[in-house]
């Protein structure tokens, strides 16, 4: 951001062209956009009722538990080449914008544990959310992503 030396009056001084008659009509406003009104409701109940760490999992967390009795089911929504340099183990690759037509590939079982995730967790949130929306009550977003994984030097599989 600059400010003019001298304002106006220096403008003026210089012997600039100055625009003179009539100011230009106040803008007006817009029609307010459509809302769905559920949707703005599941929102708001969503965003109200987020708990401590905002349903994420920490990666040596997330590792323990790829080892229990309970294993996760893992969403990752990177893009094909992002996945190919490499992945979790067991995870599922769904590009982001995929994911709405390719529920068929996540559990039947809308209380199943999934934990989804990206490269440094931003889309993971996004798509945790919207599964969460969609009735999914288990799923929780990778803190990090694969780069907190990486960083923790967990097992990194790669495809061949």
């Amino acid at each position: 951001m600059k400010n003019l030396g001298g304002g106006l009056g220096g403008w003026k001084k210089a012997e600039l062209p100055v625009e003179t008659g009539t100011l230009p009509a106040a803008p007006t406003a817009g029609a307010a956009p459509e809302v769905d009104a559920t949707r703005l409701a599941n929102l708001n109940t969503f965003f109200s009722n987020l708990p401590e760490g905002f349903y994420t999992v920490k990666p040596a967390d997330l590792n323990v538990e790829l080892t229990g009795t309970t294993v996760p089911f893992i969403l990752d929504v990177r893009t094909a080449d992002e996945f190919k340099a490499g992945f979790i183990e067991g995870a599922i690759n769904v590009n982001i914008t995929d994911v709405p037509a390719n529920l068929a590939q996540l559990p039947a079982d809308k209380a199943a544990p999934i934990v989804v995730l990206c490269a440094s967790g931003h889309r993971g949130a996004i798509v945790m959310m919207h599964l969460q929306m969609i009735g999914y009550t288990n799923v929780r977003n990778l803190g990090g992503g694969m780069n907190a994984w990486v960083g923790a030097e967990l097992p990194v599989s790669t495809a061949g």
